[in-house]
Order: C-alpha cells, then sequence, then structure tokens
C-alpha cells in the first residue's frame, strides 16, 4: 500500500476490509503471537496498529476479520 510501513508484505493479509474511506489490512503474525492492522486513508495516510492475539480476539472475534484470526490459527495449531 505504501512504502513507509513495517509490515512484511511477503504474506497476504488474512482480511481485508474496505470502507469508503480507508482500507485495512490485517496481518497475522503467529510466532510473535501478534496481529497487526494496516489502515490506509485517502491521500497516502497510512498508520500500523498491533495487537496481541488475544486483545485482538477479544475486540473483535465477532467481526470476520477476527473469525479469519482465529480460523488462521486453528489451521495452524491443527
Amino acid at each position: 500500500m505504501t512504502e513507509l510501513h513495517t509490515i512484511a508484505t511477503a504474506n497476504q493479509p488474512l482480511y481485508t476490509i474496505n470502507n469508503p474511506e480507508s482500507v485495512i489490512e490485517v496481518y497475522l503474525d503467529a510466532e510473535a503471537g501478534v496481529v497487526q492492522e494496516l489502515k490506509c486513508l485517502n491521500y497516502n495516510r497510512c498508520k500500523e496498529y498491533t495487537y496481541a492475539v488475544d486483545e485482538y480476539l477479544e475486540r473483535y472475534s465477532h467481526h470476520p476479520a477476527g473469525q479469519a484470526i482465529l480460523a488462521e490459527l486453528e489451521a495452524i495449531n491443527a
């Protein structure tokens, strides 16, 4: 999305949220136990948010992005 972010984009985002004014890409680093969101607004304004996996699931387990994280963790641990 932008050259300034630090999220390793070798992996595809697990989930992408397309809002009218922003795009949010959700990444999982299972080894580090973190979920990272890259939120980009218009005019190339981007910000990263990092959550512990447990915190992210507590906040967003009801949202499809949280469900995608949970499904990926289950697949890894299967």
